[in-house]
């Protein structure tokens, strides 16, 4: 009989962590704050133990740092298509993107809402969502630098505070937004989000 091939620790975490970010924001979505979901109730939701949760994780702050780690990874692959074809000049590739994040935000509204919400009292979780925010806007730097060598891009922009001011931009609008607007509203805000970055990079305008 062929053995059943062994799960590794990481594969193992990860499916914790799949069920755990499912569980919360089911708890979220209905109501509950994760400052006040214990370790026991998201647990209990997520279909594990206590004593597993604490195989994996130190504690909430713990947890959510590795959930923000995951959001932040969907955010930065949403980016990625426009930063992939950059190099077409087409801003259809960045309304693409921007609509892409706006989905991804719509769904884990409630995460990244209490990862604002724990950044304002641990110091560990705001510096991690600093820095996954800091990881976006490296990217981006990239993206305009490689812009400014082809001469697409405004040669006198200083790359990097660029970069970061529309990443944070980009993320306040969504933060500050889309929990009091309806779904129909993301279209018109990723249009209006294209535009605002493409007329701060482009010397070509934007049809």
């Amino acid at each position: 009989m062929p053995r059943k091939p062994q799960v590794s620790r990481q594969q193992r975490r990860a499916a914790v962590e799949t069920r755990l970010m499912e569980a919360a924001e089911r708890l979220m979505r209905d109501g509950d704050s994760f400052t006040d979901l214990s370790v026991d109730r998201l647990a209990t939701e997520a279909g594990i133990s206590r004593a597993t949760f604490y195989i994996y994780f130190e504690d909430k702050g713990d947890l959510i740092r590795r959930l923000a780690g995951r959001v932040f990874g969907e955010l930065s692959d949403d980016a990625g298509v426009w930063w992939n074809a950059a190099d077409r000049r087409d801003p259809g590739d960045l309304e693409v993107s921007m609509r892409r994040i706006i989905d991804s935000y719509r769904r884990h509204q409630a995460l990244i809402t209490a990862l604002n919400e724990m950044s304002s009292y641990d110091a560990s979780v705001a510096t991690t969502y600093r820095q996954l925010l800091n990881g976006i806007s490296v990217d981006l730097s990239g993206v305009i630098t490689r812009g400014q060598t082809d001469g697409t891009i405004r040669s006198e922009l200083p790359a990097q505070p660029v970069a970061s001011a529309l990443t944070w931009m980009v993320e306040r609008a969504c933060h500050q937004n889309l929990p009091h607007q309806p779904s129909d509203y993301d279209a018109e805000l990723a249009a209006a989000l294209a535009q605002i970055i493409w007329g701060a990079l482009y010397l070509e305008k934007m049809n």
